[in-house]
């Protein structure tokens, strides 16, 4: 019956488009038969108009008085008659080439217009012919075969996908597209091509509507674009609901705080310190790391300068070294000997601070820089000159000899630094901190500074929210720049947590060589490729694309530093991995049917030691270079494989998709219904300086 009706409307349909057209043509001749009548009557009007202004003239000239002759006067009128006659002529002959010319330009734009016309049936037969090589692949070799066979129901064979907003069940919108029940559907939002390439590999169907409920499958580039709520079991998802407090800049340096609870391990190991900016107690915890971190900066850098046996420069900076010296004297005390105080002092005073931060740049100074970059940007003044790369980083010895008291009392110091707070490798001579937009991504608005007023002048004038994180001063360069190293994770179960690392990774370079001097060239400090590819000297890297695949790294490491990759760099990769992810275990919302691609982001240090940077939901799979096209290929598969292949087989080939870590117990979170965690107590005042 359903079928019957189908065909009335086809033909109802098909005799409305037949009068439609007879109308049109019949407007088409009317008016071609108005037009033509216009010209005709042009033409008389237009030959009327001439033999008036002709015979006007030739009365006009007659009537002139004259002395000829009778005989001269016939003469002369017939002279005029003839070049009337003769002028009439030449005007009927431009009249004739002036249509001529006319019908030729209607003819070229009509043939325009029949070429433009053909162009258009290409293109729309051409979408038509991609349209049907999307269906073709979801036609299985039985409907050809009945097709061939001369089957009176080929039209149902011919799936054409179409979208259908009201159909919220799946089997109904399987028995819609006339699609079988066994043929599995996937929904892709956001790009992904190669996943869809190898879902259709294995004969599913791609769902067109990207907000249809309707699908077995769905990947998505935003954690938005699932409805969770309305999700079924059976139905997979490529995100999990909550994931942020891992995958942004504020959830990761919050959640990491968390790891103690899960794991004795302290965060300072492999995450460099971070503050939330707006929080006033992060922001006050901020200015006194910075303060602290400038002292031990001092002293590295009059240890330095004493290496170098610069007499001058020791002299001028050894009154700051003093007090310094005091300064980290007191961080290193014991917590006993702190309450043992019968007076409480800040560990650095006001006093102090004016001392160590002599150098700096105040609020007068700032205001002149800030001028003069904007002189410089309205081209009223030439930008200042870069100064030269200094080659404070490049120590050759750490051996010193002939060391006095005070100097010896720096190394002791220095040593007992070195020995108790992990991220002293991270503490370079220039006390660099990075700041980043918390609502950002690609290296986005942000910024490097080593003065305490441009940090709190930049957080106060932009009015958002920003992360500030100690900046790796003593990164491993590799041919003479700066880079980051970018590991596809997979998490396909939060409950027991589920870790799948892939074997490979990939490098990205700066265009730039790597100089600490320099803060305001991100070039040199910022390894996002989409920062990097705006730049003049991103095509003229001896570095191809500005990125290496995990063999040429591998390769470099052990010809260049005899470390191998796979014993000292891997590892730590691993367990930086378990640990971010132990710290946020209770936070993420669990679902079985669910998984999580994320992209993490790791720095290495001149010793060769792992720094989780930050972590990336939805990683970029474009082809940005010849080295992630060939990566992007692979991982898509090998996700698929993982997400659905295992799911019937557990023996199934994972690609290069490693598990790393199972949890080996259900982690039950802790029923607070119904309990007082009510804290009471005072708050401690902080002493002022």
């Amino acid at each position: 019956m359903e079928e019957q009706n189908t065909k009335k409307d086809f033909h109802t349909r098909n005799l409305d488009i037949i009068a439609q057209l007879r109308e049109k043509k019949m407007r088409e001749q009317e008016e071609k038969e108005m037009t033509q009548k216009r010209k005709q009557d042009l033409v008389v009007k237009l030959k009327s108009r001439y033999v008036k202004e002709d015979q006007k003239e030739i009365k006009q000239q007659v009537s002139l008085p004259s002395i000829n002759t009778p005989e001269q006067t016939s003469q002369k009128k017939e002279d005029l008659q003839q070049e009337q006659k003769m002028r009439i002529q030449e005007k009927q002959k431009q009249y004739l080439e002036s249509i001529k010319t006319r019908q030729l330009q209607e003819k070229q734009k009509k043939e325009e217009m029949i070429q433009r016309q053909e162009i258009i049936k290409q293109s729309v037969k051409q979408k038509v012919l991609n349209q049907l090589s999307e269906v073709a692949q979801f036609v299985t070799k039985d409907d050809l075969l009945e097709q061939e066979s001369g089957s009176d129901d080929q039209d149902t064979q011919k799936v054409k996908l179409k979208k259908y907003p009201f159909i919220t069940d799946l089997k109904q919108w399987k028995k819609k597209q006339r699609i079988d029940d066994a043929v599995k559907v996937f929904i892709i939002v956001g790009g992904y091509g190669d996943i869809a390439k190898a879902l259709i590999q294995r004969g599913w169907v791609k769902n067109p509507d990207s907000g249809s409920p309707c699908f077995d499958f769905k990947f998505t580039l935003h954690n938005s674009e699932i409805d969770y709520n309305n999700l079924q079991d059976f139905q997979i998802v490529n995100h999990f609901a909550k994931i942020i407090c891992l995958t942004t800049k504020v959830g990761l340096c919050k959640s990491l705080n968390n790891l103690i609870w899960f794991n004795n391990v302290d965060r300072n190991a492999f995450y460099p310190r971070a503050f939330d900016l707006s929080e006033e107690e992060d922001f006050e915890n901020f200015r006194e790391e910075f303060k602290l971190s400038k002292a031990e900066s001092i002293l590295k850098m009059y240890l330095h300068l004493f290496k170098r046996k610069d007499a001058n420069l020791i002299e001028k900076i050894k009154p700051q070294a003093i007090v310094a010296l005091s300064v980290c004297r007191k961080i290193l005390q014991d917590i006993n000997e702190l309450i043992d105080q019968q007076k409480q002092t800040a560990v650095i005073t006001q006093k102090e601070w004016d001392i160590l931060s002599k150098d700096d740049l105040n609020v007068q100074a700032l205001a002149q820089k800030k001028h003069q970059a904007w002189l410089a940007k309205i081209g009223e003044v030439k930008p200042l000159k870069k100064k030269k790369k200094s080659k404070l980083e490049k120590e050759q010895d750490d051996s010193i000899e002939d060391v006095d008291e005070f100097t010896q009392q720096i190394i002791d110091v220095l040593q007992q630094f070195k020995n108790r707070f992990p991220q002293y490798q991270l503490n370079g001579v220039e006390n660099i901190w990075i700041v980043k937009p918390a609502g950002l991504s690609r290296g986005r608005g942000i910024q490097c500074y080593k003065n305490l007023v441009e940090i709190e002048d930049h957080v106060a004038s932009k009015g958002a929210q920003w992360i500030i994180q100690k900046y790796i001063e003593k990164p491993l360069i590799v041919l003479g720049k700066k880079m980051d190293i970018r590991q596809w994770v997979l998490i396909t179960d939060w409950n027991p947590l589920t870790v799948w690392i892939y074997d490979e990774a990939y490098l990205r370079f700066t265009a730039e060589e790597y100089d600490p001097k320099d803060l305001e060239n991100k070039m040199s400090h910022l390894t996002n490729n989409s920062i990097q590819k705006k730049g003049e000297n991103f095509y003229k890297s001896d570095i191809e694309g500005n990125m290496w695949n995990q063999e040429q790294f591998s390769n470099y490491l052990m010809k260049t530093h005899q470390v191998n990759f796979m014993e000292i760099i891997r590892p730590q990769f691993e367990q930086a991995i378990i640990w971010s992810l132990q710290s946020v275990q209770d936070q993420v919302e669990q679902r079985k049917n669910s998984h999580e691609i994320l992209g993490y982001d790791f720095m290495i240090d001149d010793k060769f030691h792992v720094w989780l940077i930050e972590i990336n939901s939805s990683p970029d799979f474009s082809y940005s270079t010849h080295v992630t096209e060939k990566l992007v290929k692979e991982v898509s598969e090998d996700l698929i494989k993982v997400v659905i292949d295992r799911e019937n087989d557990k023996k199934c080939d994972t690609g290069k998709f490693k598990r790393i870590y199972k949890a080996k117990s259900v982690l039950e979170k802790p029923a607070s219904v119904g309990l007082n965690l009510c804290l009471e107590g005072k708050k401690i005042k902080k002493v002022k300086g």
